[in-house]
């Protein structure tokens, strides 16, 4: 049987245009209305999931899906940089910064490390009960980011040369344990 899984990226906050770090940022209307015009172009999906932040509970709702919340799908726990723009970080604690930048085991204070979020992610897409047929995850860039680190079976450094722009859609499909990327094209071609 073949599970087919569409990664979706929420669509960029406020926030993070601003250059802040995520803090559950609500999504702006113009936001909601780009991921509405995604709704047809989805397809069907025998299971929704979601990570627990707002705006991914509001993408699934501007989609019109129902979408189960994966609490192991949230951000990364940016501890007590959360909601600070990175410029005020960097000129705060640029030592502290460059480390968690250039170090993966190495924690934002009071938060977690890049190799803790890859393994929360990673465990759960690992373990995850994958049902045969469509399904939609609606997640933040560095979920999806880890999932196909996961998926793909390629090492960590490798996450800071992905780039997952906001509601990108990337294909996973799996049979016999295989996991295969499906990058996008016309596919009425």
């Amino acid at each position: 049987m073949t599970t087919r899984i569409t990664l979706l990226c929420v669509p960029a906050t406020r926030a993070l245009r601003a250059g802040h770090f995520p803090a559950d940022d609500p999504l702006e209307p113009e936001a909601l209305e780009r991921a509405a015009r995604l709704a047809g172009s989805l397809g069907l999906a025998d299971l929704a999931l979601r990570s627990p932040e707002r705006c991914a509970r509001q993408t699934a709702d501007a989609l019109g899906r129902a979408a189960e919340e994966a609490v192991a799908l949230r951000e990364a726990d940016h501890g007590r940089w959360r909601g600070l723009p990175l410029k005020a970080v960097a000129a705060a604690e640029p030592e502290a910064l460059n480390a968690w930048l250039s170090d993966p085991g190495c924690p934002a204070p009071e938060g977690e490390s890049l190799l803790a979020m890859l393994e929360r992610v990673g465990h759960w897409f690992e373990h995850f009960r994958w049902p045969a047929g469509h399904v939609l995850v609606i997640a933040h860039a560095s979920a999806i980011k880890a999932m196909l680190l996961r998926a793909l079976d390629l090492p960590p450094p490798a996450y800071r040369q992905i780039d997952v722009a906001p509601l990108a859609r990337i294909e996973l499909s799996r049979h016999r344990d295989l996991w295969r990327l499906r990058l996008g094209g016309d596919d009425s071609a």
